[in-house]
């Protein structure tokens, strides 16, 4: 990351204009594609797809576009999100009698998304894509006949990766996307990021010089208390490497 950064700020140099998100790509989770044995549980097509072919299972998740219907079924049965399509389409929560039980005002924003249940069916994470290949991971519980968002592991990953790269905390988006729950359904492990040129700052030339440095993270968060693992807390090698699978993550 070091390296690319200061790359991105020689780049700069000639021209004295903002970084884009183009030019600094390369540490984004979304590059994982690249690795057939780790598909990433985000969006196909980007935020502006219509193609309705890409709604459905994706084995990692269920994909969600604004103008196509879709459901995704929890592992039991008992719930499911649901969505009936057009620009104007509610985003909702049923019961297996089809009864609806709650509105995700949250999701409905026209942007595509990625659910992601836990393996007890009680929870579920959205992958919120805002663009750019960035998503804001949201966790809702389903209980009492209410789908309520509980999103503490989110703020965790953000204060965890934050506070091991003070440059980030200068104000930096923080993105995070969960990645596969564990197999007892009370936990999930995610990738959290920032912005390539989030610790770029401008300096009185009128140049973009990096002001500090920053890698992507794997963490597991416990859905119910929010604490983050300490010990799950890796590096993602190069930015876009497979999750672990040994010590916390064995149990994924």
């Amino acid at each position: 990351m070091k390296l690319l950064l200061l790359a991105a700020a020689a780049a700069l140099i000639f021209s004295g204009s903002a970084p884009q998100r183009q030019e600094l790509h390369s540490a984004e989770p979304a590059q994982a594609a690249a690795l057939p044995s780790e598909p990433p549980p985000v969006v196909r097509g980007g935020a502006l797809d219509t193609d309705c072919s890409h709604v459905g299972d994706e084995g990692y998740g269920y994909q969600f576009i604004v103008t196509c219907p879709g459901k995704a079924l929890s592992p039991d049965g008992r719930f499911v999100v649901e969505q009936e399509g057009g620009k104007t389409s509610e985003i909702f929560v049923s019961d297996r009698e089809g009864r609806k039980l709650e509105t995700l005002y949250a999701l409905m924003d026209g942007m595509p998304f990625v659910v992601m249940w836990s393996p007890k069916g009680d929870w579920f994470a959205a992958n919120h894509y805002l663009g750019s290949g960035s998503d804001r991971v949201r966790l809702f519980q389903v209980f009492n006949t209410m789908a309520v968002e509980r999103s503490a592991v989110f703020a965790e990953a953000a204060r965890t990766i934050t506070a091991r790269y003070p440059c980030l905390a200068r104000g930096a988006s923080i993105y995070a996307s969960a990645w596969k729950w564990s197999l007892d359904g009370r936990r999930v492990a995610m990738a959290v990021y920032a912005r390539p040129d989030a610790c770029l700052v401008k300096t009185r030339m009128d140049r973009w010089e990096p002001d500090g440095d920053w890698e992507v993270l794997w963490v597991i968060g416990d859905v119910e208390s929010g604490r983050i693992d300490p010990a799950s807390v890796r590096v993602r090698a190069n930015g876009v490497g497979p999750m672990p699978d040994k010590g916390p993550y064995a149990g994924f």
